[in-house]
């Protein structure tokens, strides 16, 4: 590999070593966010089962309730069969104590049901009061993790950028502003390696008078893409 090659590679290094500091910077507070909203996420489906508890409890309530109502209803109609006129008298109040007593038997049966639904139901509050403090936990140590090495990403980035501007004293001035304008649009894709006999950024082969130039160390823009080539050893 030439010198100059070799320096190219260098700095293309150099490049994409800070494209990978800047992305660790701009993707934890973004990744961060995500655990949040996850975190919200698990709150809502926890009220979700806690409101589907009280619901419940607000059901057996009135269950109760009606069954009480029921309760005075047939001792009332009790007292009232000691006092029947007449048989068919009789026969009706025992029938309207025998349906009341049918519906509070039908009453029992659906509040033993909702007492069994509310169990199993607080036994999911618990599940997902659980996964609520791990989400929250989670977002708060990726949050800390983050915190923790921001300052030595910033330290990097200073360090990455110290060394791009030393290395980049191999361009010369007459393509400086070429150069410049390709890191703008490209970031660390403004240089690439040629493969074989193609450029790496955009797949197109070189020319042989290129190849022949960049052997000879000679500076060389791909005329498909624009990218600053150099050859790697192992590709030559």
């Amino acid at each position: 590999m030439s010198t100059t090659a070799a320096s190219l590679k260098a700095l293309h290094h150099l490049y994409l070593r800070l494209h990978d500091v800047n992305q660790k910077l701009e993707q934890g507070p973004k990744r961060i966010k995500l655990k949040e909203q996850f975190a919200l996420v698990q709150d809502d489906k926890l009220k979700a089962v806690q409101d589907q508890v009280i619901q419940l409890k607000k059901q057996v309530h009135q269950k109760n309730l009606d069954l009480q109502t029921n309760e005075a209803k047939i001792l009332s109609l009790k007292g009232k069969l000691n006092t029947a006129s007449s048989n068919k008298e009789f026969d009706i109040i025992k029938s309207q104590i025998e349906a009341d007593q049918m519906a509070n038997s039908v009453l029992e049966d659906e509040i033993l049901e909702l007492m069994d639904k509310i169990d199993a139901t607080e036994t999911e509050v618990q599940e997902w009061v659980k996964k609520k403090d791990t989400a929250h936990a989670d977002a708060q140590k990726m949050e800390k993790d983050f915190e923790a090495m921001r300052d030595s990403l910033d330290e990097e980035i200073k360090e990455c950028n110290a060394a791009i501007s030393e290395a980049e004293q191999i361009i010369p001035e007459s393509i400086k502003v070429q150069f410049e304008r390709l890191v703008r649009s490209h970031g660390a894709g403004a240089l690439a390696y040629v493969a074989g006999k193609f450029c790496s950024a955009c797949n197109v082969m070189i020319e042989p008078q290129l190849r022949v130039e960049l052997n000879s160390g000679r500076l060389v823009f791909c005329k498909s893409c624009g990218r600053l080539l150099y050859i790697e050893e192992t590709s030559e």
